[in-house]
């Protein structure tokens, strides 16, 4: 019988050896087993999560699959393939439907045995609780870090990370600081501020672009393309700017039938917001009252807009300064 072996390993707490230690488990099986193998069959995923289906190692296996290229691919164990149940299941149906058997060796699960349905079932569950028991953990050390003041990877134009505290090895032996705390960028400060000023005072984002993009004011990553209307509106509509931080704002969900990923936002009850007094880049009080006038005329001529950008950030860091 021709074998395939899969393995991966996730960025968690494991590390390349790991690897190699599944393809020693398999390769064992394999010949105690009387099949053959090549290492050409042989597919591996480095530092991905078990919960991501478009993985290059599994997308090569798909491809072999599909080829006939094997009678059965053999993993250390099923979350290997995946710790979504969902795509756990959806995978044993394709490979059934190849006649190719899954041998987990770790589970002693082989696909197609008497009583392997259940067992599939049973793994699947356990390893998809475990996905969900390390995301809570995962999110409560960030929240940790959040409300210390760090950093937790928040990349905004006006701002920049330092790391800050006592550097240490970290469990895989990395030298890691105890946090990265933000920063506010001068230059890029005085763009945010500009770009504020001259909407307050009625000026198109349309005209705001192309003047920054005239005085070839850089971006944040330096696109060669330069500013547009999506970045200073983006800008516009950041609350960060005038001191209030919301962590856990949105949450990235997962489309179960195209594996495709999207951003929503989460129920205001979930969400944590935090005043950065440091970090206060658009004082709008201040700002509106030097307008006078012309702060006026700009709410005058385009309401929607200036309520969308500007008075809202500026209420919700009001509320959260004042209970």
């Amino acid at each position: 019988m021709r074998a395939a072996i899969y393995a991966r390993y996730s960025s968690e707490n494991q590390s390349e050896k790991s690897i190699d230690d599944q393809i020693r488990v398999c390769k064992n099986y394999i010949e105690e087993h009387g099949m053959t193998i090549s290492d050409e069959h042989i597919y591996i995923d480095e530092a991905v999560s078990g919960s991501i289906i478009n993985r290059p190692g599994l997308q090569a296996l798909d491809n072999a699959l599909e080829n006939k290229e094997f009678d059965a691919v053999v993993v250390d164990d099923l979350s290997r393939l995946s710790r979504s149940n969902h795509q756990m299941l959806t995978l044993v149906l394709k490979f059934d439907y190849h006649q190719v058997k899954i041998v987990s060796v770790s589970d002693g699960i082989v696909t197609g045995e008497e009583d392997s349905k259940l067992g599939i079932h049973i793994r699947g569950l356990i390893n998809e609780l475990y996905l969900d028991d390390l995301r809570k953990k995962t999110m409560r050390g960030l929240e940790g870090q959040k409300l210390r003041g760090f950093s937790t990877g928040e990349t905004v134009y006006g701002y920049y990370t330092k790391p800050v505290g006592e550097l240490k090895l970290n469990r895989r032996g990395q030298p890691k600081y105890e946090g990265m705390v933000h920063k506010i960028n001068s230059d890029e400060a005085d763009v945010v501020r500009r770009i504020y000023k001259e909407f307050i005072e009625g000026k198109s984002l349309a005209k705001i672009v192309k003047e920054l993009n005239q005085d070839k004011i850089p971006t944040k990553k330096g696109y060669s393309g330069g500013w547009n209307r999506s970045t200073v509106s983006r800008i516009l509509k950041n609350e960060k700017y005038t001191g209030l931080w919301i962590w856990r704002k949105g949450k990235n969900v997962r489309d179960p039938m195209t594996g495709k990923i999207k951003r929503i936002p989460r129920l205001e009850k979930e969400q944590m917001p935090i005043f950065r007094k440091e970090l206060v880049m658009i004082d709008l009080e201040t700002l509106l009252i030097e307008l006078g006038d012309r702060a006026l005329l700009a709410l005058m001529q385009e309401p929607v807009y200036v309520y969308e950008y500007i008075l809202v950030p500026a209420y919700k860091t009001f509320k959260m300064n004042n209970g």
